[in-house]
């Protein structure tokens, strides 16, 4: 029995300033990764935010470097 979910293609780094919290969260879709990266940045509560596609490691969004991917290369 293959399974419901697709596997998850993109994993959400963060960091968030108290008490140092780090969190990982992954996405089977570009949309959702997208929308929690929005989400951080507008509510201002990460210090450090990072996309990685899973397949390749390729790293689609780095908020301390200044790597922002177009959505549609997601």
């Amino acid at each position: 029995m293959s399974p419901i979910w697709p596997p998850d293609r993109f994993e959400v780094r963060s960091a968030r300033p108290i008490p140092d919290f780090r969190s990982a969260e992954r996405y089977a879709f570009a949309p959702l990764a997208q929308e929690a990266v929005a989400r951080m940045r507008e509510a201002q509560i990460a210090t450090q935010i990072q996309v990685i596609r899973l397949d390749d490691g390729v790293v689609l969004f780095d908020l301390a470097v200044g790597v922002e991917a177009p959505p549609e290369t997601w």
